[in-house]
Order: structure tokens, then C-alpha cells, then sequence
């Protein structure tokens, strides 16, 4: 089975606005997108019209519906553009627990994926009851770095795998920076990966996501 990897955008000055676009013209290139999911700037999201055979996904996305809310993404407002999901929680912006209740409710009733980050097993185990599409599940101090969680916390991935209990599928992330990381993880019972850094920082990010992948 191959990885679903999700490659996280961040605010990065080379992965925002016109870099944005750069990237995905690059990443577009791959001929076999199977599991491949871009998480791009909130303000980057009408990309999806120019580059339609790509699943890009939000970086966050909100519980209210259309209305006077400054300063919100809704789920209808990216699902009219063609938007199918969105990080949730992410450890750089970290929502409140009825928020994520809400928000996830939501998004069944919507049709629409969350990838839902979490810090620790007991948030997973907190959270997997709500049974979004995705957890990731990204230890904050090792976000970044160059450890990878699968080498620094398996016995971790095992469990976290385990308390997803197959209504939920398992991303993980922080430090990922090789096959063997993904390869590791999915022995673990992950289903792939959350990789932000180890893509968009690395000097040639099109040809770091083939090798990750293997697809070309």
C-alpha cells in the first residue's frame, strides 16, 4: 500500500502566493498524484481552478457558516472552490476542544475531510471518538527537526494506530525526512504522513516529494 502524504505548505516565503503557484506548476508534474494532498496558505486556495487534478487542502478551516464573520474560512467558502479538506488544529494554531467537536461535526454533514493534529496519544485518544478523516498525530518538539517521530517515538505511532481503531486513519508527522520514515510509520500502522520542512525547505522540493513517494 502506498503513503497518503499530506505536504504542508506552512507561511514559508517560498510556498505563498506567486511561490505558491511555482510549487504546484512543479509538483503537478508528477504524473501519479495517487495520495498526494497540498495544505496551501488560505490565500492561495483559489489555486485549486488552475490546477484542478491536484487535492489541495486548507491549512485551517472554521465552524461558522457564511455570515458576519470577520476574518473566517468556512467549509462552504472552500467547498465552493473546489476544496475538499483542511488541517484542523495544527500544533501553530491550536483551536479550543469544542471548537474541534463542532468543526468535525460539521464536516460530515458536509462531506468534507479534516485532518485533525494532535500533540500526544492522550489527544488522540481524545479526539478519535469524533472520528474525523484523518489525526495526525506530531509531537511539537520534534516538529521541524530532524529526528523523526518514528524513529524518536514508535511505540507511540503503534499505540496512537491503535486507538484510531480503523474508523480513522493515522498520519504522522514531525522530523519525517525519508522513505524509510514513512515506511517505518506504516509498518506501525500509520497511513502516512504530515511533512511540511522536509519538502518545502529541502533545495529541489519536486524531486524530495518523488522520492518520498516513488511516484513520478
Amino acid at each position: 500500500m502506498e503513503p497518503e502524504i499530506f505536504i504542508n505548505f506552512k507561511h514559508y516565503d517560498n510556498a505563498v502566493g506567486k511561490n505558491s503557484e511555482k510549487l504546484l506548476n512543479d509538483f503537478n508534474s508528477i504524473r501519479n498524484q495517487n495520495g498526494l494532498y497540498y495544505c496551501i496558505s488560505p490565500t492561495d486556495l483559489w489555486l485549486q481552478k488552475s490546477f484542478p487534478s491536484l487535492k489541495i487542502f486548507g491549512q485551517h478551516v472554521d465552524s461558522n457558516s457564511y455570515g458576519a464573520y470577520t476574518g473566517s474560512i468556512s467549509m462552504e467558502s472552500m467547498i465552493d472552490i473546489g476544496i475538499k479538506g483542511s488541517l484542523l488544529n495544527h500544533s501553530e494554531k491550536r483551536i479550543g476542544s469544542t471548537t474541534i467537536e463542532e468543526t468535525v461535526k460539521k464536516s460530515k454533514k458536509l462531506d468534507f475531510e479534516i485532518v485533525l493534529c494532535v500533540e500526544d496519544l492522550h489527544e488522540v485518544e481524545k479526539y478519535s471518538n469524533l472520528e474525523p478523516t484523518y489525526i495526525a498525530y506530531e509531537p511539537p518538539e520534534l516538529i521541524g527537526g530532524n529526528v523523526s517521530v518514528s524513529s524518536a517515538k514508535p511505540e507511540i505511532i503503534a499505540q496512537a494506530a491503535k486507538a484510531c481503531n480503523g474508523k480513522t486513519k493515522l498520519l504522522v508527522g514531525a522530523g519525517v525526512k525519508t522513505r524509510k520514515d514513512i515506511e517505518v510509520s506504516m509498518d506501525l500502522g500509520a497511513s502516512g504522513v504530515l511533512i511540511a520542512s522536509g519538502i518545502i525547505r529541502n533545495t529541489k522540493p519536486i524531486n524530495m516529494l518523488v522520492s518520498l513517494s516513488n511516484n513520478r
